[in-house]
């Protein structure tokens, strides 16, 4: 019985839904509808209401960690697989997106990676592979999860770049829930990173950090003077 009553509601919810789109959705309605395939045979309302009580809010439940999703009463490992496939998906989508436009602007570098970057609940390591035109060609994820100022696995960029015939890139990476300005020890490995890619005719154009108030070119801001 209970079943049923679930049933008939889940079925309003989708065509309230076709007819209107989520404008008239409340966001813990948007996500107990987003649940629905993840937990099939549960009320997902009270589940919605207490992922917004924990994490505030549609963009702090996208960007929260695994093990914090899990802890939230009613989710389940299939739930908290669906919030994190839907982040990766939005990342790669994002990416396709701009696949082939030029990225030839301090603003335009910045605001590509803030979107990457906007629900990354840990620190992750990325290449952009630009054409000589400067238009991307592939973004490709490095590492994740480290602490302190970042190691760039070199032979694997090196790879990379034969493979994608691009001698020109721009790294990135955020600090979640910090600020984007960088460490001394970020500058220092940027322009140490700067001359190695160099010696393997690979051109390092900049170094691009995001952090919870926006987004910092190190070039944009002088750390390659002298470098050029």
């Amino acid at each position: 019985m209970a079943e049923h009553i679930h049933q008939g509601h889940r079925q309003r919810m989708r065509e309230r839904f076709l007819k209107s789109n989520l404008y008239s959705f409340q966001p813990h309605e948007m996500l107990e509808m987003l649940l629905y395939h993840a937990i099939p045979r549960a009320d997902t309302n009270p589940v919605g209401h207490a992922l917004l009580d924990r994490f505030g809010s549609l963009h702090g439940v996208l960007s929260a960690e695994p093990t914090a999703l899990k802890s939230v009463p009613g989710m389940t490992d299939n739930a908290v697989v669906m919030i994190l496939f839907l982040r990766q998906f939005y990342t790669e989508a994002v990416s396709e997106h701009f696949t082939g436009q030029p990225l030839d602007s301090f603003g335009g570098a910045k605001s590509f990676f803030q979107q990457i970057y906007a629900f990354e609940a840990n620190e992750v390591l990325r290449v952009l592979f630009l054409d000589d035109n400067l238009c991307i060609k592939r973004l490709a994820t490095l590492r994740e999860g480290f602490k302190n100022a970042v190691t760039v696995p070199v032979r694997q960029v090196s790879e990379l770049s034969f493979a994608e015939r691009s001698k020109t890139i721009v790294m990135a990476h955020n600090h979640p829930n910090c600020t984007c300005e960088p460490s001394d020890e970020d500058i220092a490995v940027t322009r140490h990173l700067v001359r190695v890619f160099r010696g393997m005719e690979i051109d390092l154009i900049d170094h691009i950090i995001v952090g919870s108030n926006g987004a910092y070119s190190l070039r944009e801001n002088g750390v390659f003077l002298g470098l050029d």
